[in-house]
């Protein structure tokens, strides 16, 4: 619980889960498509003069064995959710949801985090975000 407890300390904006409309995608070709949204996101937090945004993510295989990520995001700004909605939706499934911080993260993507197939990955400038107070 102490994770879920640091990671609420975030000023996250968004809970995203990302899904491949596809049977098989491999691990690599997965991570590169979603590192190919994330720098669409980065480009449009550029373009309004927000610094880079933060993430955490989890990977988890679905029943049928493909990839589907879950991430908090944070640093946004205004910029419209819907849009990284449609921009992933050429890949699969997206729900790009506003983040509410009276639920806490571990409400997001804390089942997540206790299965055994998922992985976590996180932004670089993440600890810079959260807070240990």
């Amino acid at each position: 619980m102490a994770l879920g407890a640091w990671l609420s300390s975030g000023q996250w904006q968004w809970f995203v889960s990302l899904t491949f409309r596809a049977e098989y995608v491999s691990p690599k070709e997965a991570d590169r498509h979603w590192q190919a949204w994330l720098n669409s996101l980065c480009q449009s937090c550029k373009a309004l003069d927000l610094s880079r945004p933060f993430y955490f993510r989890v990977t988890e295989l679905q029943n049928r064995g493909t990839l589907h990520y879950h991430s908090l995001i944070g640093g946004v700004g205004d910029i419209r959710r819907l849009l990284f909605k449609d921009i992933w939706e050429l890949h699969g499934f997206a729900r790009v949801e506003r983040y509410e911080p009276s639920l806490g993260a571990c409400h997001y993507v804390g089942k997540y985090l206790v299965k055994t197939d998922g992985a976590i990955h996180f932004s670089h400038n993440l600890k810079e975000h959260l807070t240990t107070s």
